[in-house]
């Protein structure tokens, strides 16, 4: 069997004078579209982060057109920003403007290798926070995302701040969702969700992430739903990136079996 070849390359998208979006695509060598599968990672993560570069490649090599970018808060912190521009930047709604301008770049064909790319087979996946502003553009978006997969996620943006202790950020972050709780409601929005979802939550991650996900699978039991036994927030992994573990293959596992079905 020859061996499969992935090709990769980088790309920038400019927001504004102060925001950028830095990703990467990658696919196998050969003609034909491929599905695609955006990856979002975690509010402390970025795409380079432990094992997102070994997970896009084996989506990559399961047939994928695959996308990895950091988050322009990623991009404005590297480059020094002014605290309040990278505070705003931290929020859900530049999440998910983030999460669309992407999407939009893969509808208009703009990323490289778009020759590889089938726009009407688009599946985000996201990590943590990710996860949830995934299933918010899903539903504000249904005929542009066609599957969803969240890892460890799905929790409401918290509008809780302790004002007088909290940071800039904080601040900024709780404010956003405050102001955007009907926009930011992931349970009503996943209890409507069309689109095929599947949920991999770790056994041992945090009470709060536990039973947001029992919430989840009242409000849409037709849903996937995927429990990694012993499995903490990050799959057992820590970075700088030592190699998977069990808990991580059997997520990926999860994931591409999920995939596979859906296209």
């Amino acid at each position: 069997m020859a061996e499969k070849t992935i090709v990769s390359e980088v790309f920038e998208i400019r927001l504004s004078e102060q925001l950028l979006l830095r990703g990467k695509v990658k696919t196998l060598e050969g003609e034909g579209a491929r599905p695609v599968v955006i990856v979002g990672h975690g509010y402390r993560g970025f795409q380079d982060w432990a094992f997102w570069p070994e997970v896009t490649d084996q989506l990559a090599e399961s047939g994928f057109y695959t996308i990895s970018f950091d988050f322009s808060r990623i991009t404005a912190k590297e480059a020094g920003g002014d605290e309040a521009v990278i505070a705003k930047a931290s929020t859900v709604s530049q999440e998910l403007a983030d999460l669309d301008v992407i999407l939009q770049h893969v509808k208009q064909k703009l990323l490289p290798h778009s020759e590889r790319a089938d726009s009407k087979r688009v599946a985000l996946i996201g990590h943590s926070r990710a996860g949830s502003s995934s299933l918010i553009l899903a539903a504000e978006q249904p005929a542009d995302v066609q599957a969803v997969v969240v890892w460890n996620g799905g929790a409401a943006p918290s509008g809780a701040a302790a004002e007088q202790q909290a940071t800039l950020l904080q601040q900024t972050v709780a404010e956003d969702a405050e102001a955007n709780k009907a926009r930011f409601n992931v349970l009503e929005h996943f209890g409507s969700l069309k689109q095929p979802v599947l949920l991999v939550q770790g056994s041992s991650d945090n009470e709060r992430l536990l039973a947001v996900n029992k919430q989840l699978k009242e409000a849409n039991p037709e849903q996937t739903f995927v429990s990694i036994e012993g499995a903490d927030h990050v799959f057992g992994v820590r970075h700088p990136y030592e190699g998977t573990t069990l808990y991580l293959s059997e997520a990926l596992q999860a994931t591409l079996s999920f995939l596979d079905k859906v296209y």
